[in-house]
């Protein structure tokens, strides 16, 4: 198998006959979701805007992918685009590879569609929408560099370049709208390329500006009066999510009281979502501050983002036993969905308490059930090292074992040999 493929030397690549007919034979895919990236955006931007893409489309972007970091049990053939086929089949095929959760796969032909006759340098959602399925796809699977690399094709986000009229893709020309200036690039293309950017240009303060930036357009249009309530919540979501990366940026730059202030100063005219609380209860596990940690969900502890708080603070106070009581507890509520991962986090408990083969086996019993999630899959490889001398045949074994499971499109199967400490 060749180390290596490259979306300009797609066809000389094997095709994989049943992944081809499995995706060409659903009648749940049909490639539409590509153009539901952005709820926002127009629904209809119309062939006069004049906007030339095609500077995203140059084979000299996208870099080559390679299989050779990934397991052999796990290895999938890239998939190549087939010349007489319309766009919408390999968009369905590329659906498919998403559903799957194949995103080496996926990256890889997504590529391939940007490089190929099959795009018009004009079709700005499309190309736009494949742009962000490359980007994400890389990331998703371990490749962020070069995800970073390929993200500086979009050069300056805020250039005029990016920005069209209002009264352009409206059918009535409102005199409030007319010269309003929207953005072209969906939101999660621009939010992704903010972090990539600010990784493939060497200054992680350029992420902090571009999502100060994003945060003073989102608060723009919450104020809007002209939005409706559906509307003006989305951007409320947008600019709450932005505060949180805001931090996570912060923390990842090191500058841990810059981060805590910003977490202590996110205020909300409504209050935050469960989930919103646990993302903000974890950054401030990350940051170290145990006690904010635990006043962020105060005495609302039904809920289950909530209860899945205080065995993670009994775990940063290094009272494990006590955590391993607490996941425990959780693990008998057959309500909860999460039953892979709170498994994970018990073992981690057991492995810190002396418990090896109680870790052991239990990390085992959910690749059993089929949760083989990343995490999951590195700490087991972690135990294997402790207590076994055979820890490389055991991870090998373990590749096969994942290799065969059933596709649930829940997690990434174009895992890597770090996942399996290989």
């Amino acid at each position: 198998m060749s180390p290596g493929v490259s979306p300009l030397a797609a066809l000389n690549t094997a095709t994989s006959p049943e992944m081809t007919e499995q995706a060409f034979t659903s009648s749940d895919i049909s490639g539409d979701s590509f153009h539901e990236l952005d709820p926002l955006a127009p629904d209809d931007l119309p062939e006069t805007l004049g906007k030339d893409l095609s500077f995203l489309l140059r084979h000299n972007i996208f870099h080559p992918l390679s299989h050779i970091d990934i397991p052999s049990p796990l290895r999938f053939d890239f998939i190549v685009l087939n010349p007489g086929e319309p766009l919408s089949a390999s968009l369905s095929v590329l659906e498919k590879l998403l559903v799957e959760g194949r995103f080496l796969i996926a990256a890889h032909f997504a590529g391939s569609i940007l490089t190929s006759s099959l795009i018009s340098p004009t079709d700005i959602r499309i190309i736009f929408s494949l742009f962000y399925t490359r980007l994400a796809c890389l990331e998703l699977s371990g490749n962020t560099a070069l995800a970073a690399q390929e993200s500086k094709a979009l050069e300056d986000l805020n250039s005029a370049f990016y920005f069209i009229d209002s009264s352009l893709d409206s059918s009535e020309h409102d005199e409030k709208h007319e010269h309003i200036s929207r953005h072209i690039v969906p939101w999660p293309l621009r939010v992704l390329a903010v972090r990539l950017q600010s990784i493939g240009f060497g200054d992680s303060r350029r992420s902090i500006a571009g999502l100060y930036e994003l945060g003073m357009e989102a608060r723009r249009e919450v104020m809007k009066r002209e939005h409706d309530d559906a509307t003006r919540t989305i951007w409320k979501g947008r600019l709450a999510d932005l505060g949180i990366r805001t931090v996570n940026a912060l923390v990842e730059m090191g500058d841990l009281d810059a981060a805590k202030r910003s977490l202590e100063s996110l205020r909300e005219p409504t209050p935050d979502s469960d989930i919103m609380k646990l993302r903000k209860g974890l950054l401030l596990l990350r940051i170290g501050d145990v006690d904010a940690a635990e006043q962020v969900f105060g005495n609302a502890r039904d809920s289950k983002e909530a209860a899945l708080l205080q065995p993670l603070l009994s775990m940063s106070d290094g009272r494990y036993g006590d955590a391993a009581d607490e996941w425990r507890s959780l693990q008998e509520d057959n309500s909860r969905t999460d039953g892979g991962l709170i498994a994970q986090n018990l073992a981690v408990c057991l492995l810190y308490t002396g418990k090896l083969d109680q870790a052991r086996e239990l990390l085992e019993s959910q690749i059993s059930a089929n949760h083989s999630f990343g995490s999951l899959i590195f700490n087991l490889s972690t135990v294997y090292e402790l207590c076994s001398d055979g820890a490389s045949q055991l991870k090998g074994q373990l590749a096969g074992t994942i290799a065969n499971q059933p596709v649930s499109g829940q997690t990434n199967l174009d895992r890597s040999n770090t996942d399996f400490k290989l």
